[in-house]
């Protein structure tokens, strides 16, 4: 198994994906027969965040990608339940560049990993992304076309311009704003997790660096990727996946 995030070691990852999924079942478990004092919700909302950092972490370390894509499908599932408990908050549009890039990344990944339609759909209703902005209106808007995005506002346009710069321009143009936008897309960032690997001894919370939306981007345009590969931050192998598969745009 081949690590694909340069930064830190294969004993990190491992080592944190084995804590991960150590708590994972811990949860599983106390959701199953909750004792009477426990917050469902917040049972749903960790259980969510331990899959989510799961896909990312076992993507860095090299698993395959079909168990990345298991991964996310739980995620989701653990979204989906959060959402519907009756206490729930959508977390996604507090203002905060963490929880929106989540947001475009869950979409992200579950267009590069062919998710069935049916679990898309479900996906964008708990985000509740509906009018929310252009570049995840648009993503969604690659699997739901009767879900076109309203309007072209940006959240963090620091970051987002020049992805929006590439969606709309002629297709000639695309690849290179695209390289443009993947460039100088985490420099641009505002984020908790900005160089945690370096800022923190244990490293807590560094689950790799990838702009997967650059990736959802490039297949849903359909747009040669190759200049695109080597570039620091684009998940190849998410790409690969994706273009390999049959098209599951509509």
């Amino acid at each position: 198994m081949q690590k694909r995030e340069p930064l830190l070691t294969e004993y990190f990852f491992d080592e944190t994906i084995n804590i991960n999924q150590e708590e994972v079942a811990f949860y599983e478990t106390a959701l199953l027969h909750p004792e009477e004092d426990m917050k469902i919700e917040l049972g749903y909302s960790i259980l969510f965040g331990l899959r989510y950092e799961n896909a990312s972490l076992k993507y860095s370390r090299g698993y395959p990608v079909e168990e990345v894509k298991q991964e996310m499908l739980a995620a989701i599932d653990a979204l989906i339940l959060y959402m519907q408990h009756p206490k729930a908050e959508n977390f996604f549009f507090n203002g905060e560049q963490d929880e929106y890039m989540q947001a475009v990344g869950l979409v992200s990944l579950a267009l590069l990993l062919h998710v069935d339609i049916d679990v898309f759909l479900r996906l964008a209703d708990a985000i509740g992304a509906k009018d929310q902005y252009y570049v995840l209106g648009w993503l969604i808007s690659r699997r739901l076309p009767e879900r076109q995005p309203t309007t072209t506002q940006l959240l963090f346009p620091k970051t987002y311009a020049r992805l929006r710069d590439a969606i709309q321009a002629p297709p000639d143009l695309q690849t290179q704003l695209l390289r443009s936008f993947l460039a100088s897309w985490y420099e641009s960032l505002n984020t908790t997790w900005y160089n945690i690997h370096a800022h923190r001894l244990d490293a807590a919370g560094f689950t790799g660096y990838w702009c997967w939306e650059a990736a959802a981007a490039a297949y849903s345009l359909g747009l040669d990727d190759l200049e695109l590969q080597t570039m620091r931050y684009y998940p190849k192998d998410l790409a690969d996946y994706a273009f390999s598969r049959k098209p599951t745009l509509a």
